[in-house]
């Protein structure tokens, strides 16, 4: 079969069929790992309606604390979610297939704009990741495969439909081919990408508190001889970033992750951080992280920092008591030196 008939043919329904069956197995294993596990440890009181909400809107602290980013953010999924949908060339595919389906469509001039406003996002994104020193490090080889997997099905597109390209040959017979292939790698790798919480291993102190404050029990810690491992469940996530807000080191984030592995990920969990836990001076116990008590003593100086807390109260209490009899003592003169006075006066 020639190339070009197998990309627009078979591969073609190939990829719709691979992105439908992923997006209502991963929807199913989502409200399955909800109802077996998030609701069950969390309480029953908490709707699951109000989490899929969530989960399909998210809105977290990170919103807040980038407005316009995440003003850039929201625009631009909206764009890649209208615009494939509601464009009149796409729409006329429908129409001719066996399907015979057919819906109202864009203004070929919003459309052109919408595509415009998605490169320049798109464009944005890339340029912030390369530039920006610690997005730069944090990032890895996926995270810009992903921009470009994004951006390439509407850069196409509008060459396809603008001519841009035409002087060039190769480009003039084969852009079709290049639109619907880029097409098909997108919608494709839609159906095995995660937007998930990473725990940043050079701020992350091992407090928990991400653990204390989600709604689901995505996250979940558990301790281990000396080692405290935090464990994640992908599909109890519903990205609403309350480890984002509970962190008091900034280390929660939410990115995408393109992963094969993550699909199957049912009822399994994955390690995503684990800390050494400080022996107690005073009795030896292991009762905290060693790095968040390195944080503590640099922040408010705690010189019993390294005590657990019954060996700390019992600290505070002794040296309490060690002193009671000298301010006993003051409190004798003191009385003497009254009376003395009064007697001199009287």
């Amino acid at each position: 079969m020639y190339f070009p008939d197998l990309v627009e043919g078979p591969l073609l329904w190939v990829s719709f069929i691979i992105f439908v069956t992923g997006i209502l197995t991963r929807i199913t294993f989502f409200l399955i790992a909800l109802t077996n596990n998030g609701l069950r440890k969390k309480g029953s009181e908490r709707s699951i309606f109000a989490i899929v909400g969530r989960s399909l809107i998210p809105f977290h602290v990170g919103t807040l604390k980038k407005p316009f980013y995440a003003l850039l953010r929201y625009l631009f999924h909206i764009s890649i979610f209208v615009v494939p949908i509601w464009l009149t060339g796409h729409v006329a595919l429908w129409s001719e297939s066996r399907f015979e389906w057919e819906w109202s469509t864009l203004p070929d001039e919003w459309a052109d704009w919408l595509i415009i406003i998605i490169l320049g996002i798109t464009g944005y994104f890339l340029l912030r990741r390369v530039i920006v020193g610690n997005i730069r490090r944090n990032s890895s080889f996926t995270d810009y495969l992903l921009i470009i997997i994004t951006a390439m099905p509407f850069l196409s597109g509008y060459f396809l439909t603008h001519g841009t390209l035409d002087a060039i040959s190769f480009f003039e017979n084969h852009m079709l081919t290049l639109h619907i292939l880029s097409g098909e790698v997108t919608i494709i790798t839609a159906a095995f990408l995660f937007y998930r919480t990473r725990l940043n291993p050079q701020s992350c102190t091992g407090c928990a508190a991400c653990e204390s404050n989600c709604p689901t029990g995505t996250i979940e810690s558990k301790d281990s001889g000396k080692i405290r491992s935090f464990s994640y469940s992908i599909y109890l996530c519903i990205c609403c970033g309350s480890c984002l807000k509970a962190c008091p080191e900034k280390a929660a984030e939410l990115r995408h992750e393109i992963s094969l592995r993550n699909f199957f990920k049912l009822f399994s969990e994955e390690s995503i951080r684990s800390v050494e836990l400080a022996k107690c001076e005073g009795c030896g116990a292991l009762f905290a992280p060693e790095l968040l008590l390195e944080r503590v003593a640099k922040t408010i100086g705690d010189e019993n920092g390294h005590y657990c807390l019954m060996c700390k109260k019992t600290k505070i209490a002794a040296n309490f008591y060690k002193h009671i009899p000298l301010a006993k003592g003051i409190n004798a003169d003191s009385e003497r030196d009254k009376t003395s006075t009064s007697d001199a006066y009287s």
